[in-house]
């Protein structure tokens, strides 16, 4: 155990001493590069269909699940 312990001790310490620079991930890709031009983007709004509620009192649950439920065909969700 304790030679096991020690070989990845020593592999760890030789593998944080190397000199090599990590490789590019994207070479080709360069912002400042006027070539690479402009992607075209467009307006989402986060909110498209959003509907103003207002709080209700308390009703019968079981009736509103049944409204719900997708075996009713009239469900709205």
């Amino acid at each position: 155990m304790k030679i096991a312990s020690f070989a990845m001790l020593a592999s760890l310490l030789i593998a944080g001493c190397v000199a090599t620079t990590p490789p590019d991930i994207l070479p080709a890709f360069n912002p400042a590069d006027p070539a690479m031009g402009v992607r075209d983007t467009h307006y989402h709004p986060a909110v498209v269909d959003y509907r103003h509620r207002e709080p209700v009192d308390p009703q019968n649950w079981r009736r509103l699940n049944e409204e719900r439920s997708s075996a009713n065909p009239r469900a709205g969700s």
